[in-house]
């Protein structure tokens, strides 16, 4: 058995100042561990981290009975709910909580019904203190019962009663007994053979607070600990009532708290939505580009070398040529291939250039090309100079519908 948190929650809604009040005790393996606490439940958070979490509330406060409803479809049977017991509630039905438990061989199903506001003060308490519940129930609930038996827990100013599998009730002792025969009278012949009086008061008032003339057994025992301890000790695992259902489940809550989430997690998806889409755009766009420059590569190498019948890789036959043009000629210093090794970056990466011819004849370039305006010819000729080491002389620049036309020769600054 894991660690439990054990929590009884009261119905007295705490002010601004205060803090929230209650009892709780720690259980491991089914014994207390420690004493039980009263008073403010700050102190419960720090005992419920590695704990399950059961809070207990006031039976009073929670109404359990049975309902019959056509159908299994569990979402309809819930809509259907509210209005199969909307004449037996004094309260609106748009004001509570309604919670559909197990069916049972009499085909009816087990309800509980719970003030929303009050479920909403005790979900509010829990969640401020970081207390992550796993099961509230009312008391009268987590009492054990057994065949044929009742189950009578008494405190200092209220009882609490578990007389069935899923029926039960709270009251001031005043009223104990009247309840008692009404419930017993009402359950149309079927009475118990016997009731369990746990009696958890500091003083034992009255040891006969109980009397019937049923011919019921009685067995009356008393309980010198808090009441929280015993219901801790005898708890009911497999009641039929969690209040934690629906709009106050942890499924729920969990959705509650991630819609504050969707309006940033739409835009975050936007973003990265368009954050691939660029891109992707910018990939289109460079490999467009990457092919442009590949066929100008390919022409320039056809015009360069025309005799070439067959163009595979442009890029590594034009460096054969070169490398052969190198060895004919025997001049390392200012050969083609060694000047075209510090002009080609420069050429590729001017925007819009397009090299109409190129020349070479002892140390010198010559090159007939477009650009897009004089700014990126004055541009070029600037790059060649500063950046390639090079000595250029625009012979010829003309400006077209379009585009400037222009022959460039290029030499080495020491030929």
């Amino acid at each position: 058995m894991a660690r439990e948190l054990f929590i009884f929650l009261d119905s007295v809604k705490p002010n601004d100042e205060a803090p929230a009040h209650g009892r709780w005790v720690l259980f491991d393996n089914g014994k207390p561990l420690g004493t039980l606490i009263k008073g403010p439940l700050i102190s419960a958070a720090k005992a419920a981290r590695e704990a399950r979490v059961i809070v207990i509330v006031p039976g009073e406060d929670v109404v359990v009975t049975e309902v019959s409803l056509p159908g299994q479809n569990r979402q309809r049977l819930l809509t259907a709910l509210p209005f199969a017991l909307e004449d037996q509630l004094i309260d609106d039905v748009t004001d509570l909580h309604f919670v559909l438990g197990p069916r049972h061989g009499n085909g009816k199903y087990v309800v509980s019904i719970v003030n929303r506001d009050r479920m909403k003060m005790w979900t509010e308490i829990c969640e401020e203190l970081g207390l992550r519940i796993d099961v509230m129930v009312p008391d009268t609930m987590a009492l054990s019962t057994g065949i044929g038996t009742w189950t009578i827990l008494l405190e200092d100013t209220r009882s609490i009663a578990r007389t069935g599998v899923h029926s039960g009730f709270a009251v001031d002792h005043s009223n104990l007994n009247q309840l008692i025969t009404t419930t017993i009278a009402d359950a149309e012949g079927v009475k118990p053979e016997r009731i369990d009086i746990i009696d958890c008061r500091d003083i034992n008032i009255n040891s006969n607070d109980v009397s019937l003339d049923s011919g019921i057994e009685l067995h009356v025992n008393s309980f010198d600990r808090d009441s929280l301890i015993w219901l801790a000790e005898h708890f009911d695992y497999e009641a039929p009532v969690n209040l934690l259902f629906g709009e106050f489940s942890r499924k729920e809550k969990v959705k509650g708290h991630l819609k504050k989430w969707y309006p940033s997690a739409i835009m975050l998806s936007i973003l990265l939505l368009f954050n691939v889409l660029t891109k992707i755009i910018d990939y289109v766009s460079l490999n467009n580009e990457s092919q442009g420059l590949s066929e100008s590569m390919v022409s320039l190498y056809k015009k360069t070398f025309p005799q070439a019948k067959r163009v595979v890789n442009a890029a590594v036959q034009m460096q054969q040529k070169l490398d052969k043009l190198e060895g004919q000629t025997g001049n390392s210093e200012s050969s083609f291939s060694e000047m075209l090794v510090r002009v080609s970056p420069i050429l590729r990466s001017t925007p819009g250039l397009y090299i109409r011819s190129i020349r070479y004849q002892k140390g010198r370039i010559d090159l007939e090309t477009d650009v897009k305006n004089f700014s990126a010819l004055n541009k070029l000729e600037k790059n060649l100079i500063e950046k390639a080491g090079m000595k250029v002389d625009i012979k010829s620049a003309s400006q077209t519908k379009e585009r400037v036309v222009s022959r460039i020769e290029i030499k080495r600054l020491s030929s």
